[in-house]
């Protein structure tokens, strides 16, 4: 499963997402790719190529535990699509 965390350096979210890619790291025992990207206020978070959240859309940090929960989710059963939506 590949898990990759895009953020805006620009905004200095590099922390905000090293620490999620940590928590992950922990829950789960796989690795994020940090991405810098100069996409203002980007922090989005994609697995497998797939986007599974996006604080642009959402206009929020996401928490660790809801994309946890998605990966997991995920693993159990491949054929699982979606993200985190705001409903």
């Amino acid at each position: 499963m590949g898990l990759a965390i895009e953020y805006c350096g620009v905004c200095n979210y590099r922390p905000i997402a090293a620490n999620l890619a940590r928590a992950i790291e922990s829950a789960t025992g796989i690795k994020a790719v940090l991405i810098h990207s100069r996409d203002m206020g980007a922090l989005e978070v994609k697995v497998d190529g797939e986007l599974i959240f996006s604080k642009k859309k959402l206009d929020r940090f996401p928490d660790p535990s809801e994309i946890i929960a998605v990966i997991k989710e995920r693993g159990r059963s491949p054929a699982t699509t979606g993200g985190i939506s705001d409903d």
